[in-house]
């Protein structure tokens, strides 16, 4: 059984890749096999820029719910488009994303499942009154605000500050709940990248389709990292072991 991870599409965004969401979503339905499921792992849309009803309209939202009436989809909500999170909550209200099913993080065979933004302190400690707010200021210091066409230092840093405090806080989360965990995979970042080391648990960024163009497939035995080329118009591949 396969699981197709998505995360921030960041549907609804000027800059949104459609066309990389189109090839992922063509790709997904030429190679599920029943069984298979599609994960969400956050940042689905981009709520600040045009609004929440933008999104929900948009043409591409409609081709992703399509798609989870053919495979099982389920997202759990990230920092822009945590609107979601009240229908999550609140099963009366309605999903207005439905069938897509609304989560929130998760363990699954010892690997904690979340979209990361809980580890970023620019939008962790923030009340969600002023998270709007946060979002139209000048300066932003998520890693996907600060990311432009090339890779900076400071970049970097804030991607590292958050993978850092990912690996550690689960680290410590798992300990005093005495849980068994091999590692983590996130979004947020828009950076893929895979992180092994002796003394943390694994990190594995899913990728994004906002930057560079990828998600990842897992099955029982590895992660293929997926990443589109528009040159060639075929996705290149790499596999990445699952923590033992």
């Amino acid at each position: 059984m396969k699981k197709f991870i998505l995360s921030d599409l960041h549907i609804g965004h000027k800059d949104a890749q459609y066309d990389v969401m189109d090839q992922a979503i063509d790709f997904i339905r030429k190679n599920a096999k029943p069984g298979d499921e599609i994960w969400g792992l956050g940042d689905w849309f981009h709520m600040y820029e045009n609004g929440f009803e933008y999104c929900l309209r948009h043409p591409m939202t409609q081709k992703f719910r399509d798609l989870a009436g053919e495979i099982p989809t389920k997202l759990l909500p990230g920092n822009h488009d945590h609107r979601l999170e009240k229908y999550r909550d609140n099963p009366e209200l309605g999903n207005p994303i439905s069938p897509i099913s609304l989560i929130k993080p998760f363990m699954a065979n010892g690997i904690w499942y979340c979209h990361g933004h809980e580890y970023d302190p620019s939008v962790q400690y923030l009340p969600r009154p002023f998270m709007w707010l946060w979002n139209h200021l000048p300066r932003k210091t998520t890693p996907g605000n600060v990311r432009r066409s090339f890779i900076t230092e400071s970049f970097i840093m804030l991607v590292y500050l958050v993978h850092s405090r990912a690996l550690l806080n689960l680290q410590a989360k798992v300990k005093k709940e005495n849980q068994e965990c091999k590692g983590i995979v996130l979004g947020h970042t828009h950076l893929p990248l895979h992180q092994d080391s002796p003394e943390l648990l694994v990190l594995l960024n899913d990728g994004d389709m906002r930057h560079s163009s990828t998600f990842t497939i897992e099955d029982d035995v590895e992660f293929r990292r997926m990443t589109w080329n528009p040159t060639k118009k075929e996705w290149r591949i790499l596999s990445i072991p699952k923590p033992e």
